[in-house]
């Protein structure tokens, strides 16, 4: 069985809790008190109870099997999470690898560049690889970023600006709730999580 169909059955069993300690018997003709099938109830109070320990019999039942699904749940997690700091670990040892060999390659670039620019040489075809130096396209360069900005604003050149909205500092908003203060549009909520260990 599924865990989610033992969480139905929980459900459905809280829910025959309730109709047990709600039931009254039905009747027959006599006035005696009858079970489903029309048998007479010698004694409700002991019948009842004799439901009640039907009912805890199957929770206990259900808890059990619940509870080791549960433990299969939580082992499998647990490896699941090993599994991903293993391949953390793994991602970020490659990343560093994978960053030193793109500076090596960096630097070997501006070096031979360099040394093209030095000789005059602007082109160098050869079988395995085709070297060559070439003029790219202009790109704009921002010598002072402050004094542009201030400039476009005092010009009316705002369209040449990029602005970006203000984010709530959250840590600090939650300390003035922590405090009592009364802050419109925000409000705690605590959260339950679940914790394996």
């Amino acid at each position: 069985m599924k865990l989610y169909e033992l969480t139905e059955m929980y459900s459905d069993l809280f829910n025959q809790f309730d109709a047990i300690n709600e039931w009254e018997p039905d009747t027959n003709a006599d006035g005696m008190p009858i079970d489903d099938d029309g048998n007479i109830i010698a004694n409700v109070d002991a019948y009842r109870n004799k439901m009640l320990t039907a009912w805890f019999d199957t929770l206990t039942g259900i808890e059990g099997e619940f509870d080791e699904k549960a433990e299969s749940i939580a082992i499998y997690y647990k490896q699941l999470l090993a599994e991903v700091k293993m391949l953390k670990s793994e991602k970020a040892a490659i990343a560093k690898r994978q960053s030193q060999k793109e500076k090596q390659a960096e630097s070997l670039k501006t070096y031979l560049f360099k040394s093209m620019q030095a000789l005059g040489r602007q082109k160098i075809d050869m079988p395995r690889a085709v070297m060559s130096l070439k003029k790219n396209a202009p790109s704009l360069v921002v010598d002072d970023e402050i004094s542009f900005v201030e400039w476009a604003e005092e010009h009316n050149f705002d369209d040449l600006l990029k602005y970006s909205m203000p984010e709530v500092k959250k840590n600090d908003v939650k300390a003035l709730c922590k405090k009592g203060e009364e802050i419109p549009f925000v409000h705690m909520e605590a959260k339950q999580s679940l914790s394996i260990k």
